[in-house]
């Protein structure tokens, strides 16, 4: 008798043990659950905080690649080093020549801009279209929006280019529409005849009065 006593205790003493044991575990279970899930919040809240875009500033922004005035129009791009410092470009290709260049393990974020209202989007999150014929700065002919539709529409109401997400940009050929560079530079190359023309008429000028200055005499 005396012997089922003492197993009726130590059995009672175990459960009691087993049901403590498990108690504590649950809790802390909870916690480190709980804790996983704010660490994983701040980390998303850090991302999307982290950098932003800079306003551009015609007055003194240039592209870092090819040194030509930003325009605050919907081409300007810009990568943020993670010292936080921007880096402007006034086209899209000529970013991603700057990375093929540098690299990638100094960048924040990249920033390209909706080609209706300007806004500036994350390149992971825009969508391009591109075609040679797209009239872009340095003709690399890619341009950005920030939803699919719009891209389609622009498509369609234009009748070219082919739509790109920013995994495909890592593997586009990246080139300048020769024929839109060289018509771009005629133009220029005009004006530049022209004022010199106008020169040679005013030496020309020059000439006469000295002439028949020297006539008078």
């Amino acid at each position: 008798m005396k012997k089922f006593n003492l197993l009726v205790v130590v059995f009672a003493a175990l459960t009691l043990l087993l049901a403590a044991c498990g108690g504590d575990d649950k809790p802390t279970n909870d916690t480190t659950d709980e804790s996983d899930d704010v660490q994983t919040e701040d980390a998303a809240e850090t991302e999307v905080l982290a950098y932003e875009p800079k306003d551009v500033d015609e007055e003194t922004d240039v592209c870092e690649v090819c040194g030509m005035a930003i325009l605050d129009n919907e081409h300007a791009t810009q990568i943020v080093l993670q010292n936080e410092r921007s880096l402007m470009f006034d086209d899209l290709g000529c970013l991603y020549e700057w990375k093929a260049e540098n690299g990638e393990d100094d960048i924040g974020a990249e920033f390209v801009r909706d080609f209706h209202t300007k806004n500036w989007i994350q390149v992971k999150n825009a969508t391009f279209v591109y075609d040679e014929d797209i009239a872009t700065p340095m003709a690399y002919g890619v341009i950005s929006f920030e939803n699919l539709e719009d891209a389609e529409t622009y498509i369609e109401e234009e009748g070219k280019g082919e739509i790109l997400d920013a995994a495909a940009l890592a593997n586009h050929e990246w080139k300048m529409n020769e024929d839109m560079m060289d018509h771009d530079h005629h133009d220029h190359g005009d004006h530049g005849d022209h004022d010199h023309d106008h020169g040679d008429h005013d030496h020309d000028e020059d000439d006469d009065h000295g002439h028949d200055d020297h006539e008078e005499e």
